[in-house]
């Protein structure tokens, strides 16, 4: 058993729905910081699972040039196209 009580639980192989949402459950208890990090680690996996090349720090220049209607350039344009089409 841990200090607080509980019996530390080691998995091995896939883990079930129920032990997916138990897990997500205690993480709602955690400090904000915390939480973020989680969620942070998840949109990066379901980014990499959509095959979206893009990260958080991409989006956010894109969303902030947007704002600023400082768009792309046409070859920026082109660069970007250029990843995609020899993948």
């Amino acid at each position: 058993m841990s200090g607080r009580g509980r019996v530390k639980k080691w998995y091995i192989g896939v883990m079930t729905k129920d032990q997916v949402k138990e897990i997500l459950d205690r993480v709602l208890s955690w400090p904000a910081d915390d939480q973020e990090k989680v969620a942070r680690f998840v949109r990066e996996v379901e980014q990499r699972r959509a095959g979206d090349d893009i990260s958080d720090e991409e989006w956010a220049i894109i969303e902030a040039r947007a704002a600023r209607r400082d768009l792309a350039t046409d070859e920026e344009v082109e660069q970007v196209f250029g990843r995609y089409r020899s993948a």
